[in-house]
């Protein structure tokens, strides 16, 4: 079919633009058929999740259509759009694709997975399960992709990764956290500059906590899976977050915009939710589709070890939640019953020198004052109040809790419970927003209304400086420092 007959609705400026990007995508430099690149995570001290996918072109599409309106200038796809014209898709192909694994060093086996299938019912993504892996170890792998089961073998994307060191060791750790990245307000025409600080820096992992795209307020707002799931090729397929994350692996948490709608709980009613007809079930669907995670008969709320010294916890803040609107109360919960005994129980039995608990939402806050869907705002105070007194009675300092949600830097300390919490604040500066209220001196230690990541380093070795948390600013610029000694 003609292009012009088929896409009626473009311009022909639109459309030559659109027809131009995608030929030139098909001639990369490499001719690796994985145009939204490949992502290691979930790393333990013998395993690893490496996320794929093949792709119909080598490279994403980015002199296609641009839609980058947010709200209130985002709308949904009109009759006749295609998601695959518009500038960052990555349209999937059917094929298959494998990894191979080895150590680094050479000193040790080389793991070849058997084929996989690229399914259209996962976005043509798969994530192979790396199992037998040696602790604290760097390994490099490759993704091969060909086109059928007795087609070529395309060039190969390669990366690397280090696993986790045994639960006993007394090894360092450095990690990076970041949130709130919104494509339309990227600092770089590739990408967020945060990711490649990160990279530069190269630590154990980073951690996505949460509103790694946004389907409800960004051009074109999702309606349908495949509108979701461009938003995450065109995000994760720039060239700053396909370098980081090839080479830095992670673990994600999903939030209110990168899985459903803006404060969405159960059962909120479709009427109100803006991405309608699109679902709350389709949306935890796609999430675990797009990034390393755990299998489908496992929750998403988990934990994980890094040595001696360092206990990270991810809770789920969306799945188990009663109504926000609901009035607060003893039994209103953000978490549900039974996750909230699943972190509480496994604070207790953890002898790691600091469990840190990485929450996609704010517990100590100050927020926002129209907000309600965190613990640090009316709407789930009661819950807030009680874990904050619970964690002073049993766990008190050695618990940290950061998170992601909110527009802006911050260390703060609850006045009433001593629990120390940071926020890493959005991915650029141009997503930032002030806290309403401003700073408040009786919560907070450091307050930047700027974008940029949250740093951690733990030293074993060292008594005085043991836990330091830097937040730093998009170039990797440490702009504020705090400093824990080794717990008694």
């Amino acid at each position: 079919m003609d292009p012009a007959t088929r896409f009626p609705h473009l311009s022909r400026r639109e459309l030559m633009a659109a027809l131009s990007g995608l030929a030139t995508s098909a001639r990369g430099a490499d001719g690796s058929h994985q145009a939204s690149g490949v992502k290691a995570g979930e790393i333990t001290p013998d395993s690893a999740v490496i996320w794929t996918r093949r792709t119909a072109t080598v490279r994403r599409l980015d002199e296609g259509i641009r839609r980058r309106g947010h709200t209130p200038k985002a709308w949904k796809l009109k009759p006749g759009e295609d998601v695959n014209l518009f500038e960052g898709a990555c349209p999937g192909a059917a094929g298959e694709m494998r990894v191979s694994i080895e150590p680094v060093s050479g000193r040790g086996k080389r793991q070849t997975l058997a084929w996989a299938e690229a399914r259209p019912e996962s976005g043509y993504a798969h994530q192979f399960r790396v199992q037998g892996l040696t602790a604290d170890t760097e390994y490099r792998y490759s993704v091969e992709t060909r086109g059928s089961r007795s087609g070529a073998v395309e060039p190969a994307v390669t990366g690397k990764l280090r696993t986790a060191p045994a639960a006993q060791s007394a090894s360092p750790v450095e990690f990076a956290l970041l949130s709130c990245q919104m494509f339309h307000r990227m600092d770089t025409a590739t990408g967020f500059s945060v990711y490649s600080s990160i990279e530069k820096w190269n630590p154990n992992f980073l951690l996505g906590c949460g509103d790694n795209v946004y389907y409800d307020s960004e051009d074109p707002i999702v309606d349908s899976p495949t509108v979701a799931r461009y938003h995450w090729e065109r995000m994760f397929s720039l060239p700053k977050l396909e370098s980081c994350l090839r080479n830095v692996p992670g673990y994600w948490q999903k939030d209110d915009h990168d899985y459903w709608d803006n404060d969405a709980f159960p059962g909120k009613a479709m009427s109100k939710i803006k991405t309608a007809p699109f679902t709350e079930e389709e949306g935890k669907r796609i999430f675990r589709q797009q990034v390393p995670a755990p299998t489908t008969d496992q929750p998403l709320y988990r934990r994980f070890r890094w040595g001696s010294d360092v206990e990270i916890w991810l809770p789920e803040a969306r799945d188990y939640r009663d109504a926000n609107d609901a009035p607060d109360g003893p039994g209103k919960s953000l978490w549900g019953a039974r996750q909230k005994k699943w972190i509480q129980e496994t604070l207790l039995g953890s002898d790691a020198r600091w469990k840190i608990m990485i929450n996609p939402n704010p517990i100590v806050g100050p927020d926002h004052g129209q907000k309600r869907d965190n613990h640090a705002n009316p709407a789930f105070a009661t819950e807030g109040r009680e874990f904050r007194q619970w964690l002073k009675d049993n766990v008190a300092g050695r618990v940290i809790v950061m998170n992601g949600d909110r527009h802006w830097q911050y260390h703060s300390i609850d006045p009433e419970t001593g629990l120390h919490e940071f926020g890493c604040g959005p991915a650029s500066d141009e997503h930032a927003v002030p806290p309403s209220g401003g700073e408040d001196k009786r919560y907070h230690r450091f307050l930047r209304i700027k974008g940029g990541f949250v740093a951690v380093k733990v030293d074993p070795g060292s008594r005085g400086e043991h836990l330091v948390i830097e937040h730093r600013d998009m170039m990797g610029t440490t702009v504020n420092r705090v400093v824990y000694p080794r717990p008694a």
